[in-house]
């Protein structure tokens, strides 16, 4: 029995070993790294904490990081929104906030903007770790490849 505990705790302590952490990228170099990317840089500007807060309901301050960029373009659904949450709680209310978001702007748009809904149907919750990311944009696969390549381990 004593050699069974000795042998899972050494094959814990190798995978554990053996593991990569994933990167912790800062939220408004992602954000712009995206932005970049896209060849969209100009289009879209940060919004500060009082907004955050307005908009999707929360406290800005809890977060460990994060970064909202809206486009500002007249009539435009476009945004990228990365939040980095210090515990699991804040995570599960984090998607919980993005995924209403992500209801409220379709609703928002329905009916008089169709490219704007279809940007909103194309757009998936992106979650690496801690970090939860939504992002409303023309071409969400390559704005996700930016995101995937910044969380890649070696």
């Amino acid at each position: 029995m004593k050699k069974i505990g000795i042998i899972i705790l050494a094959v814990t302590v190798l995978f554990t070993a053996c593991g990569s952490a994933l990167p912790s990228p800062d939220a408004t170099e992602l954000a712009t790294e995206i932005l970049e990317t896209l060849g969209e840089p100009d289009n879209f500007a940060l919004a500060d904490s009082e907004t955050v807060d307005i908009v999707f309901g929360c406290d800005s301050s809890v977060y460990d990081d994060y970064c909202v960029m809206y486009s500002t373009e007249d009539i435009s659904a476009d945004i990228i929104a990365i939040f980095k949450s210090p515990d699991d709680e804040t995570q599960d209310e984090t998607e919980e906030m993005l995924e209403e978001f992500l209801d409220t702007r379709l609703n928002d748009f329905k009916g008089y903007a169709p490219l704007e809904v279809q940007k909103i149907e194309n757009t998936k919750l992106i979650t690496y770790g801690s970090y939860d990311i939504l992002i409303i944009i023309s071409d969400f696969d390559t704005a996700k490849s930016v995101v995937d390549s910044e969380f890649a381990t070696e």
